[in-house]
Order: structure tokens, then C-alpha cells, then sequence
């Protein structure tokens, strides 16, 4: 930062500016409600947990509900307390993000939760026949699942998109927590493009669902009138005034909160409306459901008189020690940290695979392993492919090895340009090793059996690695725009914190999305044919292995592919316009070949990977059969990770020059 401008490494929440006796009160007040949402909240979890009557899609979302409200109220109530009691106390500029980012992660997934709530009460009342088919727990898991990972993502967007933003002074935020239209207002920089996804999310998460919940309802209500049972209607009713009480308190504040004006007064009541959205909402919400409830009413009158008659057994001491434990709300750590165990995830899956086998018909199994056909060729010119391509395997390894070397040892090369360079090494090295070995291998042998679990492993890594490398090769195009169209701005612009940023952002958005079509893909039953007519686990040609239909997944292949290559590619080729006519307009001859060259380097990297990709996964299957797909495959495989280095040294004078000096000290030595 320039001048006077500072990069802040604290912020001061300004709470609530009131008398302090008013303070003591309210921190006496909001420590019992805290108290009350996490017996509440609680209490719920483990009646969900312990009781087996309530294992149902309804009481399974709700145990979520009951998650999110714990986790949503801890994230912010606790510092709120603190700063009651002693104003002064700052919070640092790391924990102020990530209070920001668990906010938005559990108001997101709140939203979504209760729009899947909904759906399940529409097909309860309106389709109860179908309703343990359409409501199956594959389906439930999912719809959660989903949940929680879109309102992971959701926020991950404007926490980049936060710490994009110069922080320079003030440093007081006017809000009882960080909040992100609190401490926007604290940016040094144009908070423009901020404020609009802040909106577009609002819009998005609260506007979008609402009105989904509303449609769902008004179908609901059409059904219950024409319910001619009065136990049927009332139950019905009574399930559903529930679930409208908290879907009313929480996007009714929401809403208010940030989508309506922002101007005025009407800020400081704001405040106080997010009080009543972070503690509040959290505290009514088990009210709500177990005064309204005859399951969970009934479900927690069976846990009293099983705890009566099981305290009958002990004595009056160990039963007074047992209650002290459950006054420090231990058992609720003891619960999350159950949930989060590798054992109970082994054994959701377990129950999960046993679920899928049960479903699947008496000719129908589950397979172990599959075959990689590979390329189908004489037996003499395998053994030619295999020299070739250990060849080419071993210059990939040795070409992105002394990139990424150069790049560590040479200091000159510690630049954001070089720094991308590296991870674009170590995506091609990882790229071909999750490949290349396996292919090797069967061309030498006749067993060219791999086991499922390697084979859907294969295919998430391939697929990470693949989205890795189209969103690395945007932000390189970027980094190189704002280098030739913005050079004194350059440093400021690509801080180390941004490309910090850029980069991990690429590779957990690009995991992430990996992961959605791993998902998607388990869903699916495999039972035969075993042969897979490729090298190695590609998704489309597993895809051609499953039982059932695929259309889904084919789906998210071509909306993935839109959005990290042709979204990408788009973005490149705008940067590059833009850079091109920037170029013509150097004076000096000198500086125009030497960002010719390094752009040209760059542009041939990114034609030979998206070119593939694309006729690979967006050209129409008929123009393309498998035996030129599998050439493709192979070519962005194994030709483009060892390619790229070679392009890289030999139209890079930095690189070259590089490589000389580490020479010259390896002479000396």
C-alpha cells in the first residue's frame, strides 16, 4: 500500500454502543438464549440420533437443521459475548474471515435445507404412495450433501472475492460480528463488484428458494383440502405450520436484511434484525418443531422414561456427575466429534452399498474390478508403444522436474508469471503419473484387470487435475494481461496474497467439482460388462458400464465442460485481445518481442489443452468414435504435460537463462 494506507492485521467490532449496566444485561440475556440453542439444538440431534422411529427423511433433514443452527449460532454469539463484556477486544484480520465465511457457509446451507424440506413435505402430502421411492436415502444423502457443498462454494466466492480488497483503516466494524456488508464498508477498494454478488447471492439463495417453497406450498395446500380424513388433514397441517414458522422467520429477516434498502436508520435496525436471525432463529427453531411435533414429543417422552429407568439403576452421586456433564454441553463435542470419526463414515457407506445391493435385481451384481482394453493392436507394436510412450513419460518427468526446480532455486524467477508456471508443473506431473503407469503396464501384460475403487479414484484425480489446469491456465492468461496492460500497477494488482488466492481457489474449486461427479457417479449401479475400451478409467467410458440411466451424469459432464473450458477459454481469449492490442502499441521494439514471447508460449500451451479438450468432450460423439477419442485422450494425456515444458524453456529467455546460471554454478562446484 502506498502513502498512508496500511494493511490492517486487526478489526474492532463496535457491538452494541449502549450503557454498560444495559451491556451486563444483555450478555446475561444472550448468554441464556445461547444457552437454550444449544440444549435446544441438541436436544433434537441426539432425539434423531437415538431414536429409531424418527429415522426418516424428514427428521434426517432436520437433524441438519439442528446442525447448522448450532454451528451458525457458535460462529458468531460467543465473540458477541466477549465483546459485551470487554468492548476493547479486538479479533484478528484472519479470524474476522473466517467468521465471515462460516456465516455465509450456514446461512447458505440453511436456505437450501429448507427448500429440501419442503420438497419432502410436497411429496409426503401430495405423493405419499411413491413417497419412499422418490424420498429414497441415496436421495436424502444426496440432496444434503448438495446442500452443504453449494453453500460451501457460495461463500468461498465472496471470500475471494473479500480478500481481492485493500483493507487500509478504519479499522472499527459497526456490527456485533463480521458481517460482509459490515466490513466491506471498511475496503479501501471498489466494493462495486462486491455489493452486486452479495446481491446476486441474496437473490439467488433467498428470493429463488422462498419462491420454491411457496409453489411447494401452495401444491401442499391444495392437497390437504382435499384430504377427506380430519386425523390426515390435521396431522398434515400440523407438520407443515411447523416447517412455514421457521421458513417464515428465517427468509422473512433475511430478506429485510439484504435485499432490502440500505440506507437511513433502517442500518442500526438491520443489526438487530441479524441478532434475532444468528440467536434467535437458532432458539425457536427446536421450540417450533417439538411443540408442534406429536413425533418428537412422543420421541423425547420415550427417552425420559428410558433415562428414568435407567437412573433408577445408579446412585444419586453418579447420576448429580452425569448431570454436571451435560450442564457443560461436553455431550454436544462429543456428538460432532462421533459424526466426523472415519468409522462412522466407513459405516454410512456400509449401509449405503448394503442399500444399493438390496435395490439391485437377482441378476445383478456388484462388481470388483474392471478391464482396460487399451489400444487393441498387435502384440509386436505394443511393445513399440511401450518404449515410445516410457519415453515421453520419462521426458514429461524430467522436463516439469527442472521447471518447477528452476523455479524453487532461482530467485529471479520468483515472480506471480513463475509461480503459476509451477503449479501448471505440477498439475502436468501429476496428470500423466495418474495415467501414464497403468498404461505402461498393460501393454506389457495381459492381466489389465484394476480394481473399482482404483478405477473411480482414477477418474476423480483425472478429473481434478484436468479442471486444475483450465482454471490455472486462466488466471496465467490474467496474470499476463494485467503484466502488459497494467505494468505499474502490476505488483499491486498480483500481490503475493492474490496469487496465493488464485491458486488455492483453482485447486479446491477444481477438487470440488471432481468430487460432484465422483458423487454422481456412486449413485449408479455396476453391473456388468467389465470392459473398459480405453487406457485408463475415463468418465464417459465408465459411464457406458452402469445399469442404469446415465443421462444425469452426462449432464453435469456438458455443463462442467462449458464452465471450465469454454467459460475459461472465452476469458483467455478476451484477456489476449486485449493484450494484443496492447502489444502493438509498444514504442520500443525490444519490449514487443518480449511480450510476444511470452505470450506466444502461453497461447500455444493453452490451444494445444483446450483444443483437445473441447473436440474431446463438446464435438458430437458421431464425428469422433472411440478408437480417434482414445488418441485424443492420449494426446492431452501425455503429449501435452511433456510438451509444455519444452515450450515454456524454449520460448522463455528467462527460463533459458535460468537453466544456464544453475548450470554455471554446477560447473563451479
Amino acid at each position: 500500500m502506498m502513502g498512508n494506507q496500511t494493511s490492517v492485521t486487526e478489526f474492532l467490532l463496535l457491538g452494541f454502543p449502549l450503557h454498560p449496566r444495559t451491556q451486563l444485561l444483555l450478555f446475561g440475556l444472550f448468554s441464556l438464549a445461547y444457552a437454550f440453542t444449544l440444549l435446544g439444538n441438541g436436544a433434537i440431534l441426539g432425539l434423531v440420533l437415538l431414536d429409531s422411529q424418527l429415522h426418516s427423511p424428514m427428521y434426517f433433514f432436520l437433524a441438519h437443521l439442528a446442525i447448522v443452527d448450532l454451528s451458525y449460532a457458535s460462529n458468531s454469539v460467543p465473540k458477541m459475548l466477549a465483546t459485551l463484556l470487554n468492548p476493547a477486544q479486538p479479533i484478528s484480520f484472519a479470524g474476522c474471515m473466517t467468521q465471515t465465511f462460516l456465516f455465509l457457509t450456514f446461512a447458505h446451507t440453511e436456505c437450501l435445507l429448507l427448500v429440501v424440506m419442503s420438497y419432502d413435505r410436497y411429496v409426503a402430502v401430495c405423493h405419499p404412495l411413491r413417497y419412499s421411492v422418490i424420498m429414497s436415502w441415496r436421495v436424502c444423502i444426496m440432496l444434503a450433501v448438495t446442500s452443504w457443498i453449494l453453500g460451501f462454494l457460495l461463500a468461498l466466492v465472496h471470500l475471494v472475492l473479500l480478500l481481492l480488497l485493500p483493507f487500509c483503516g478504519p479499522q472499527k466494524i459497526n456490527h456485533f460480528f463480521c458481517e460482509i456488508i459490515a466490513v466491506l464498508k471498511l475496503a479501501c477498494g471498489d466494493t462495486h463488484v462486491n455489493e452486486m454478488m452479495v446481491l446476486a447471492g441474496a437473490v439467488s439463495v433467498l428470493v429463488g428458494p422462498f419462491s420454491s417453497i411457496v409453489i411447494s406450498y401452495i401444491h401442499i395446500l391444495w392437497a390437504v383440502l382435499q384430504m377427506q380424513s380430519g386425523e390426515g388433514l390435521q396431522k398434515a397441517f400440523s407438520t407443515c405450520s411447523s416447517h412455514l414458522c421457521v421458513v417464515g422467520l428465517f427468509y422473512g429477516t433475511a430478506i429485510i436484511t439484504y435485499v432490502g434498502p440500505h440506507y437511513g436508520g433502517f442500518k442500526e435496525q438491520k443489526k438487530y434484525l441479524l441478532l434475532f436471525h444468528s440467536l434467535c432463529n437458532p432458539v425457536l427453531n427446536p421450540l417450533i418443531y417439538s411443540l408442534r411435533s406429536r413425533d418428537v414429543k412422543a420421541a423425547l417422552k420415550r427417552m425420559l422414561e428410558k433415562q428414568r429407568t435407567f437412573c433408577s439403576a445408579f446412585p444419586s452421586e453418579f447420576f448429580v456427575s452425569i448431570a454436571k456433564a451435560f450442564y457443560t454441553f461436553e455431550y454436544l463435542l462429543v456428538i460432532s466429534d462421533i459424526m466426523s470419526t472415519p468409522k462412522t463414515l466407513t459405516f454410512l457407506s456400509w449401509l449405503w452399498t448394503c442399500e444399493r445391493l438390496r435395490r439391485m435385481g437377482h441378476n445383478q451384481t456388484w462388481i470388483t474390478e474392471v478391464t482396460l482394453l487399451g489400444f487393441q493392436v498387435d502384440p509386436a507394436l505394443e511393445f513399440f508403444l511401450f518404449g515410445l510412450f516410457s519415453l515421453f513419460y520419462t521426458l514429461t518427468l524430467l522436463g516439469n522436474g527442472v521447471i518447477l526446480g528452476l523455479i524453487c532455486l532461482d530467485s529471479r524467477l520468483h515472480t506471480p508469471m513463475y509461480v503459476f508456471l509451477a503449479h501448471l508443473a505440477i498439475i502436468d506431473l501429476s496428470y500423466a503419473s495418474n495415467n501414464v503407469p497403468k498404461m505402461l503396464a498393460n501393454l506389457v501384460s495381459q492381466n489389465r484387470a484394476i480394481s473399482f475403487v482404483s478405477c473411480i479414484m482414477q477418474v476423480f484425480l483425472y478429473l481434478a487435475f484436468a479442471h486444475s489446469e483450465c482454471l490455472i491456465l486462466m488466471v496465467m492468461s490474467y496474470d499476463q494481461f494485467v503484466a502488459i496492460c497494467h505494468p505499474l500497477r502490476y505488483s499491486v494488482i498480483m500481490s503475493w496474497r492474490v496469487c496465493t488466492v488464485l491458486a488455492v481457489t483453482s485447486w479446491v474449486f477444481s477438487f470440488l467439482l471432481a468430487l460432484v461427479h465422483v458423487v454422481l457417479m456412486l449413485r449408479l449401479p455396476f453391473c456388468g460388462p467389465h470392459g473398459i475400451n480405453h487406457f485408463f478409467c475415463e468418465i464417459l467410458s465408465v459411464l457406458k458400464l452402469a445399469c442404469a440411466d446415465t443421462r444425469l451424469n452426462q449432464v453435469a459432464i456438458f455443463a462442467a465442460c462449458v464452465f471450465v473450458l469454454v467459460g475459461p477459454l472465452c476469458l483467455v481469449l478476451v484477456s489476449y485481445t486485449r493484450i494484443f492490442s496492447a502489444i502493438l502499441r509498444i514504442q520500443s521494439g525490444e519490449g514487443r518481442r518480449k511480450a510476444f514471447s511470452t505470450c506466444s508460449s502461453h497461447l500455444c500451451v493453452v490451444g494445444l489443452f483446450f483444443g483437445s479438450a473441447i473436440v474431446m468432450y463438446m464435438a458430437p460423439k458421431s464425428l469422433h468414435p472411440e478408437e480417434q477419442q482414445k488418441i485424443l485422450s492420449l494426446f492431452y494425456s501425455l503429449f501435452n504435460p511433456m510438451l509444455n515444458p519444452l515450450i515454456y524453456s524454449l520460448r522463455n529467455a528467462e527460463v533459458k537463462g535460468a537453466l544456464r546460471r544453475v548450470k554455471r554454478k554446477q560447473r563451479s562446484m
